[in-house]
């Protein structure tokens, strides 16, 4: 992450530092250190460290997503936690405890380069993982796209109603993590982090409600999947031969070639995304176009792997960017745990009640909108509401794991597609919405 006295690097990052007068970047980071939370954490950011060089800190960094994904993959405890979270938790221990700064060259590098490139990554990668066209149930498929997009208008109306309550408890910097968490409670942790870079959150205010979001947010979706498990209905209607509703991915061996192939066309669709944002005269918004670009490009990638040549060549272990996924996985781990080392335990606490009561209203009101416009008054099936909200709020991944768990086997192909649509839209989403609630403010 970016401290407010460490300009930002990125090409949008410098064009928005430009266009803004010193007085005012000045006057805006002395409103956020009038909360508690941006100056506790100030407090802590001039206190010596252990750590204090950049390839010390990457290898603090890099151990601790290690060590929170080892923990997910091999422990109870992790495996409900999650990796993000443990390899947060982890770091800001470290902080907390003096042996990491909560501001240095390494975070920059982070924020900066390895989380957008992550985005772009993720994204691409489902090119490799997403199910083939004959492979989706149409009606099943339709049933929770509509869902899905009444989900979302409900996460539109939720942030606006929670920051009407809440905003002002969340300091100057309340509408960016209301941003970030809409884009969030539309596509998943991917948009929650690029919204926040898209809407430079880099003073210590907001470093403060980053850390505590993240944490408020694990928690709040516990309890909401929880109560997703919990309502009672049938699911889809199974059909013969019902092998077809499997998902089946076939995947090239990541190689030398293309692992390199794979981050050329990430680090092109990055800069072609900056130089549209910059021709359309908002450079702050690079990512939102991104993460339409990207999968674009992935469809289009796909495409050419089909062809007969492509094939004749062997070049389907290039086109189908094999690994991309397992290179955003590892970058986004990367960048939670530079997340948890920006701020110590002490300060992220200070936010945390106002934070879930943000977040407890936002959910609230998401779900009983969907419910009740998607499935009392668009009647959509009720099995369709709940996967589609869980894709809303919880990804692909737990949408997908919900209609597995649940037997609806019909829908765990339309889960998986409706996620990785939200990761398309949602950072843009999030990014608009956030401009309207500075007005609210």
């Amino acid at each position: 992450m970016v401290p407010s006295s460490v300009p930002v690097r990125t090409a949008a990052g410098c064009a928005c530092a430009r266009a803004t007068p010193r007085s005012e970047r000045r006057a805006r980071f002395r409103a956020a250190m009038k909360t508690p939370v941006a100056r506790c954490a100030q407090r802590c950011s001039t206190r010596a460290s252990v750590i204090a060089s950049t390839e010390g800190v990457f290898a603090v960094l890099t151990g601790a997503a290690a060590i929170g994904q080892h923990l997910e993959d091999n422990s109870k405890l992790g495996s409900r936690v999650s990796a993000p979270i443990l390899a947060m938790a982890t770091t800001s221990a470290l902080s907390t405890a003096g042996l990491l700064p909560t501001v240095s060259r390494a975070y920059d590098i982070v924020w900066d380069n390895l989380m957008p490139m992550g985005v772009v990554l993720a994204l691409l990668s489902s090119s490799s993982v997403a199910p083939s066209r004959d492979k989706i149930d149409k009606d099943s498929g339709w049933q929770v796209l509509r869902g899905f997009i009444v989900g979302a208008f409900g996460t539109i109306v939720g942030t606006y109603l929670s920051f009407a309550c809440i905003g002002r408890a969340l300091g100057a910097e309340g509408w960016k993590i209301a941003s970030c968490l809409c884009s969030s409670y539309i596509g998943g942790s991917i948009n929650f982090a690029a919204t926040a870079k898209a809407l430079d959150m880099v003073n210590s205010g907001g470093q403060a409600l980053l850390t505590a979001g993240m944490a408020a947010d694990n928690l709040a979706m516990a309890v909401y999947l929880g109560i997703l498990f919990l309502i009672k209905t049938d699911g889809p209607k199974p059909v013969e031969n019902a092998d077809i509703d499997q998902v089946e991915t076939k995947r090239q061996i990541p190689t030398k070639s293309s692992l390199c192939a794979t981050c050329a066309v990430a680090l092109i669709v990055l800069r072609l995304s900056y130089s549209l944002a910059v021709f359309a005269g908002v450079p702050s918004f690079n990512l939102g176009i991104t993460c339409i670009l990207a999968p674009c490009v992935a469809w289009a990638m796909r495409k050419v792997s089909q062809l007969e040549k492509v094939r004749l060549w062997n070049l389907c272990s290039i086109t189908e960017m094999p690994g991309a996924q397992e290179i955003s996985g590892a970058l986004m781990l990367v960048f939670f745990s530079a997340l948890g080392a920006g701020l110590d335990l002490r300060s992220g606490a200070l936010a945390s009640l106002p934070m879930l009561t943000f977040i407890g209203i936002l959910l609230v009101t998401q779900l009983l909108f969907t419910l009740v416009v998607g499935h009392k008054l668009l009647k959509i099936p009720l099995w369709a509401v709940l996967v589609a909200t869980n894709a809303n709020v919880g990804g692909p991944a737990t949408a997908a794991a919900l209609a597995s768990a649940r037997g609806w086997l019909r829908a765990t192909s339309p889960a998986v597609m409706t996620g990785i649509f939200g990761y398309s839209v949602a950072t843009l989403i999030g990014m608009c919405v956030g401009k309207t609630l500075v007005s609210l403010g």
